[in-house]
Formats: structure tokens, C-alpha cells, sequence
């Protein structure tokens, strides 16, 4: 038996965040991953201004501003003639914009925090099991052909919507999925598209194209054109991209299933759930990676206190509201009707021009829909 370290699961932005964040208060932790290296692949592109503001006081936001593009706006476009543009610039807050950066990069810099800070993580290590015991947690992992029994005080659950973790507690994880798939590529582009805008395209029988700037350090550098995020309804997502061309084969493409699903706990005995292990949701909301940054920074000001019995408390009504508010705009978006078309333009249309309702959506969609509550 190993000593009674914390243990993290998943070395995702989530976990590195939750170890990233401890480490700096004192609190060693064990992270482990079954991946060997990281993922090359990015989910999120989009670095909120309340992640922003809850990393600044370790550095970490500093780091990420002086790569990314801030995104000041938001343009939909229904057709040739109707067209709308809600600028963030409204935001009462000290980073009025989302961030384009790719969640590699914000991996690469909160392991590089952890690093720097003492941390390191265990990769090619499986979780296979875990289970409370009295007043603490036993968990099985796997390296290469060893299996070892380790003995922790309390293990965090960060290993994405197909958690172990979660598998092995049997908590159930409530919600449901869309029926069609929805359907990704990162493209190099050239277009005259404004890369410091989201792009929204509705189209004919309920098709959309959303469109956002994949930002890294490579990309950025590279001199050539630069690499565009495209998600749709449709497979067709390299023709007819507007005002673009395509300016070689797509980098990265893959179909996926949209599921709105939560826990049913948050904690179980001292296993606690955090990210896609907790809650999962369409990326129409720009909330995913975010949201799980919160759920860690949350964790590692409560673990300082030692006030994890609070965690479920304080997380579970403000996770549950985000993934409910994104499925309602996600299905606003999916529906196919000619009514629901049509009064999803005159919405967004009023949104954009009535400050009222468009800083309801903005907050909801920066982060800002809520206090982060510890108390």
C-alpha cells in the first residue's frame, strides 16, 4: 500500500487545473492518465472570462492572454439579407470577450504550472476500479501489465463523460442524448471571415454552421493559413463555407453524439466528480471545459478548508442550471420547424438589439450567469 496521497483522476484541463490549483495551496496529489501522451486533439476552443478571472491570481491567465485572440463578438447570419451581431464588449467585467485558445494549449499551461509548482503526472496508469472504505477510498489501478491497490483520503473523478469512477460507484447519470450526430472539422481557411467574431450560419431545413478560430501556439506560427473550427448539423462542412475557401484537407474531423446529462451525485462517500465525469453538454454552450475548471477551483479552495463535505452542495444546483440553460439554446438551435425557425430569428435578432436580453444570454454563455460560491 501506498501512503494516503489524494488521488486525481484524469489529467485533462480539469484535473491538471484541480492538482495545478492544490499544489500552489500545499496540497500534494497524485494525478494519473491512461493516456501515455496528451491529446493532441482539441474539444475546447474557448477560454471564458470567468475561468479567466478565477486563474489570474496563479499566472495562468496572463499566460493564456498572451497567446490567444479575444473574441469581442458574436455574428449570425440567417440569410443574404437578415444578419445580427451581439458584441460581449457590454460585459460588466474586467475581460469583456471568450478567449480563443485551444484546450491543448490550456493543458500544455496548467502541466507546465503543475510542473513548476512540484507536480507531475502519472501517465499510461488505469484506473479500473474504486470503492469507499470507512473513511477513506481504495481504488485499483493498472501499469503496463502491474495492478496495484492503493489507499487514498479522498479521490476526484476527472476522467470525462465515460468515467470509471463514476461506473464503479453506479451513480446514475441522468439525462439524454439527440438523435442525429452532430459533426466537426478543423479546417485551414482562407476567408475573410473576422477571426475576433464566432460565426453562426443558419441554413435551410435547420441546418447551422458554427465557426471560431482554433488558436495554439503552432498554429500561430506556422505563417500559413490559419485553422478554423467548424461544427454543424450537416456533414457537408467543407462546402459552401461562406466568404472561405478551403486551403487544404481538414486536420482533425469526427462525428458526436450531443448529450445533456448530469450525475446524480456529485460526491459519494470521499469520491468526488468534477468536468465531464459530473456533467456533460452540447458545445453550443461554451461551458464544458470551463464549467470544470469551476467545478476544480471550487474542489481546491474546499479542500484547503477541509470543507469537502460542502462540494455536491455547492456545485450541483449551479452545474445542473448551466446544463438544463444549454440544452433549451441547443434545442433552439436543432429544431427544424418553420415556426421555431422563425421565431428563433426574431429572438436573436431582438437579442441583439435589447441590451437586457442579450446580457441575460451573454452571461450565460461567459460564465457569468452566477456567483462561484464557496461558502
Amino acid at each position: 500500500m501506498q501512503e494516503m496521497t489524494p488521488l486525481i483522476v484524469g489529467a485533462g484541463p480539469v484535473g491538471l487545473g484541480a492538482a495545478f490549483l492544490l499544489r500552489r495551496a500545499g496540497i500534494a496529489t497524485r494525478i494519473i492518465d491512461q493516456a501515455v501522451q496528451p491529446a493532441a486533439e482539441s474539444k475546447a476552443l474557448a477560454v471564458n472570462p470567468r475561468t479567466l478571472e478565477l486563474l489570474e491570481a496563479s499566472g495562468i491567465t496572463q499566460e493564456m492572454l498572451d497567446i490567444g485572440i479575444r473574441v469581442v463578438g458574436v455574428r449570425i447570419q440567417f440569410d443574404a439579407k437578415r444578419s445580427a451581431q451581439i458584441p460581449l464588449d457590454s460585459l460588466q467585467h474586467k475581460y469583456p470577450f471568450m478567449l480563443a485558445l485551444s484546450q491543448a494549449t490550456t493543458e500544455r499551461l496548467l502541466g507546465a504550472g503543475l510542473k513548476a509548482a512540484g507536480g507531475n503526472v502519472e501517465r499510461g496508469t488505469e484506473l479500473l476500479r474504486c470503492w469507499n472504505s470507512g473513511d477513506m477510498v481504495e481504488a485499483e489501478l493498472k501499469h503496463g501489465e502491474t495492478i496495484e491497490i492503493i489507499q487514498c483520503p479522498w479521490l476526484l473523478a476527472a476522467d470525462g463523460a465515460h468515467s470509471v469512477a463514476r461506473k464503479s460507484l453506479n451513480i446514475l447519470f441522468n439525462g439524454d442524448s439527440f438523435e442525429k450526430p452532430w459533426h466537426l472539422a478543423d479546417i485551414p481557411l482562407k476567408t475573410g471571415l473576422e477571426e475576433n467574431l464566432a460565426h453562426v450560419f443558419f441554413r435551410d431545413r435547420g441546418q447551422f454552421m458554427f465557426m471560431i478560430r482554433v488558436v495554439d501556439e503552432h498554429s500561430e506560427q506556422s505563417g500559413g493559413p490559419k485553422l478554423w473550427r467548424i461544427f454543424s448539423n450537416s456533414p457537408d462542412l467543407a462546402k459552401d463555407v461562406p466568404e472561405s475557401t478551403p486551403a487544404g484537407p481538414a486536420v482533425w474531423s469526427t462525428e458526436f453524439k450531443i448529450s445533456h446529462r448530469i450525475n446524480e451525485h456529485m460526491a459519494a462517500g470521499k469520491v468526488y466528480f468534477a468536468g465531464d465525469a459530473a456533467h456533460i453538454h452540447s458545445p453550443l454552450g461554451a461551458r464544458g471545459m470551463n464549467l470544470g475548471l469551476e467545478d476544480a477551483w471550487v474542489f481546491s479552495h474546499l479542500a484547503q478548508a477541509n470543507r469537502l463535505q460542502d462540494y455536491e452542495r455547492l456545485r450541483m444546483p449551479c452545474d445542473h442550471s448551466v446544463v438544463k440553460r444549454v440544452e433549451f439554446f441547443s434545442r433552439m438551435v436543432m429544431n427544424q420547424s418553420s415556426v421555431t425557425r422563425l421565431l428563433r430569428s426574431l429572438f436573436l435578432t431582438s437579442m441583439a438589439k435589447t441590451p437586457f436580453i442579450r446580457n441575460k444570454f451573454l452571461a450565460a454563455v461567459t460564465g457569468l450567469d452566477h456567483q462561484v460560491d464557496i461558502n
